[in-house]
């Protein structure tokens, strides 16, 4: 019996965030030093190390989505992924308006597209559902 899979652009989406989520959690694990030195929140050790622990928890969910496809779980899954990029790239944004750090304003860009491409990857599912 052949396997449903999601469509091909969530599954590059979620390739790449599964690529993305893996570096920084290796890096706020295991450098969170050089993290915060590159962040505009600054240094803080434990705040690094506990990002990088929720990352790979992520990764759980974002690998089992990607392996099992299961539509109702998935859109769980996108709109968590859609609530925090929201959530996040908001946060980068007023913490751009009050420091006007561009770290921050890339921040809040990348997070706003990702929402948009996650609403977009639904739309496409939700559509072959459909058929």
């Amino acid at each position: 019996m052949h396997q449903k899979k999601m469509n091909l652009f969530l599954r590059v989406l979620f390739i790449i965030l599964i690529i993305a989520i893996s570096g920084a959690a290796i890096l706020q694990i295991f450098a969170p030093e050089y993290m915060g030195r590159h962040a505009a929140y600054g240094i803080s050790t434990g705040w690094q190390r506990e990002i990088g622990f929720w990352n790979i928890a992520v990764l759980v969910i974002l690998i089992t989505a990607y392996r099992h496809y299961n539509w109702t779980y998935l859109k769980s899954i996108l709109l968590a992924l859609i609530l925090g990029g929201i959530g996040i790239g908001s946060n980068h944004f007023v913490h751009y308006l009050k420091m006007h750090q561009i770290v921050n304003l890339i921040g809040a860009v990348e997070n706003y597209l990702l929402v948009l491409a996650w609403m977009i990857g639904w739309k496409i599912e939700e559509r072959r559902q459909n058929l």
